[in-house]
């Protein structure tokens, strides 16, 4: 496959072929946009976006979306011809160029490329949302079958764990060259990010984080496997829970490891634009921590905003949001409870369902609370990966801000939000606010215990990490 997609005026292209009339335009476009935002990809290191985008130009002209498998096979080409899903390679590098295409047009005008959620083909923003790839006849494929120009494919984000803090610091500071999107200031005025912004203090960013122990299978040799508990979430955690097993010695070991969930990393290129607009004017500091390094100096001195599943919140933050809140934890953290109406909400991020493509609920979480010394602390979480991505785009969209600052007039003293979020597989379709209130949050730092049992306390430790 060639790198250099061909003029459109030149005959030997085959995407020159004549279209379905009303199409011709927009092609022209599409082409024209392309050969724009290329030269930009061409510029990376590795020359994979660049033949990945090359592939799909070309399909999409055809108005042949192609598979994960045809990319593999025939722009990836990596080795023998799959006829499955082997790794995560096409989705990852899709979801890369996605975002590559983002930063490169950030300051062209006129219409923009981009790659539709759970299809691989490149559209113009222009487009109605119910548009498909330009139409096309149906051309044969390698072995003479033809090929069906309206199909998709849904796919889902890489749910791989992100381990180490390196990778996030690295996305951080790679989020930091980014451009301010034109809609921050009316995100920064919104009853989310005002209390926040009107403030001077240092802007400390906490991703929940995980903890992992190692443990040697029964009459295995070799290093140990990562576990993760989710009743042991520090090394104090797993001392207690020894001591009352002490059997378990022998096998179970601290390896010192914690992890982020790659959903937290992407949810926080979305949640940046609304901070950098925050900290660009007042030179305010801008910092990142995992939640288990987060102390009560820390969580004194600056602004909160923590972003992570509610399951990683940390007793720092947890306990104080959880006695201001109308909600008590379920079982899991994928329910929470309406103290008020006794009404459930649970995630249905747990069942195992032979179809991905059936629709499923989670519940995303947004909150504004006042800190421990007149600060403040905004709170964007998920029960699962699906809502934290959905609110974490919430969080930086004006119109959906709006519409939560007008449920919440009162807001500006502390509120909490719920949504419903529709999911597929991995993916997030669309949200819904079901409640939105204030919060009870006159006393909350003067009281030492939690408001309730929650389900990591078994053998909970006193370490400031949690």
């Amino acid at each position: 496959m060639q790198n250099e997609f061909a003029s459109p005026e030149d005959p030997s292209d085959p995407a020159h072929k004549p279209l379905k009339t009303g199409q011709d335009d927009r092609r022209e476009l599409l082409t024209v946009q392309a050969r724009r935002v290329r030269a930009t990809i061409g510029t990376k290191r590795s020359d994979k976006l660049l033949r990945l985008f090359d592939f799909l130009l070309a399909r999409t002209l055809e108005g042949r979306p192609p598979s994960e498998m045809e990319i593999a096979n025939e722009a990836f080409s990596i080795g023998p011809t799959v006829d499955g899903p082997q790794d995560a390679t096409v989705r990852v590098y899709v979801h890369r160029l996605r975002k590559s295409l983002e930063l490169s047009q950030a300051d062209m005008a006129g219409p923009r490329l981009f790659i539709p959620k759970g299809e691989y083909a490149l559209m113009l923003e222009e487009e109605p949302e119910d548009a498909g790839p330009v139409a096309a006849e149906a051309v044969p494929d390698a072995d003479g079958k033809p090929q069906d120009p309206r199909r998709r494919w849904w796919w889902w984000f890489v749910g791989l764990v992100v381990a180490g803090l390196a990778l996030n610091a690295l996305v951080w500071w790679g989020y930091a060259r980014r451009d301010v999107a034109a809609e921050a200031p009316a995100v920064v005025a919104t009853t989310l990010w005002g209390p926040l912004a009107a403030d001077s203090r240092p802007v400390t960013v906490v991703m929940g984080d995980y903890y992992l122990y190692g443990e040697k299978p029964d009459g295995e040799a070799g290093a140990p496997r990562l576990i993760r508990n989710p009743a042991i979430n520090a090394r104090e955690d797993l001392d207690l829970y020894l001591m009352a097993r002490p059997e378990e010695r022998a096998r179970i070991t601290d390896s010192d490891k914690r992890y982020v969930p790659s959903s937290a990393v992407a949810a926080l290129g979305d949640v940046y634009k609304a901070l950098r607009d925050i900290t660009r004017t007042s030179g305010r500091k801008l910092s990142l921590l995992p939640v288990s390094q987060l102390t009560p100096d820390i969580l004194k001195s600056s602004d909160i905003v923590y972003i992570g599943q509610l399951g990683g919140l940390g007793t720092l933050l947890r306990n104080p949001l959880f006695q201001a809140s109308g909600f008590q934890v379920g079982e899991t953290y994928d329910e929470l409870i309406d103290s008020a109406s006794g009404r459930r909400f649970r995630s249905d991020g747990g069942l195992v369902l032979a179809d991905e493509r059936m629709a499923r609920r989670d519940f995303g979480y947004l909150a504004s609370l006042p800190g421990p010394s007149g600060n403040h602390i905004v709170v964007i979480a998920g029960t699962r990966d699906p809502a934290l991505r959905q609110m974490a785009e919430y969080a930086a969209n004006p119109a959906k801000l709006a519409a939560l600052t007008g449920a919440v007039p009162g807001g500006r003293h502390g509120f909490e939000a719920l949504y419903q979020v529709r999911t597929l597989g991995s993916l997030n379709v669309n949200g819904q606010l079901l409640l939105a209130r204030p919060l009870r949050s006159g006393d909350i730092w003067d009281m030492s215990k939690p408001s309730q049992r929650f389900p990591n306390d078994d053998f909970e430790g006193d370490g400031a990490a949690n």
